[in-house]
């Protein structure tokens, strides 16, 4: 059997652009930390690059229900926070390049993750923070504004 694969986070020696940015994928790893600051952080520096980090949206997604509360310092200042609302934060900060990821997600067929309880919150503010808009935690009517654009 021959199997076939391409390098999602490295150009090679082929010379071809990389699927995600090195600091893209340095911070998309930090995200699976153990640690619930590291994880926090790592949304927060994802969010500080804007749409340059638009291939992390999928792994932001996943954090939306992580709400285990950590300080953390930005800036020199420290805050409480949560792993969830850096996420949510994140998506935000990048913008319309999150919705195409974002939609399968609010129409239920998404493959990996489905909203739950504890990211309906997260979800509602990035959403409302892309667009404007304001639906609360009414995901079907967020899927139908977001399909009308």
């Amino acid at each position: 059997m021959l199997f076939f694969s391409t390098a999602l986070f490295s150009s090679e020696s082929t010379g071809k652009e990389t699927y995600i940015p090195p600091e893209v994928k340095t911070l998309v790893d930090s995200t699976f930390s153990v640690r619930a600051t590291e994880r926090a952080e790592a949304a927060f520096k994802l969010g500080k690059l804007g749409e340059k980090a638009d291939k992390s949206v999928p792994f932001l997604l996943r954090m939306l229900d992580d709400n285990l509360p950590v300080w953390c310092r930005y800036n020199g200042e420290g805050t409480w926070t949560t792993p969830g609302q850096e996420a949510s934060k994140a998506l935000s900060q990048i913008g319309r390049p999150s919705l195409q990821y974002i939609l399968p997600l609010l129409e239920n067929s998404h493959p990996y993750i489905s909203i739950n309880e504890h990211m309906k919150k997260n979800l509602a503010s990035a959403l409302n923070k892309i667009s404007g808009m304001e639906f609360g935690d009414d995901f079907v009517k967020w899927a139908e504004w977001l399909k009308s654009q």
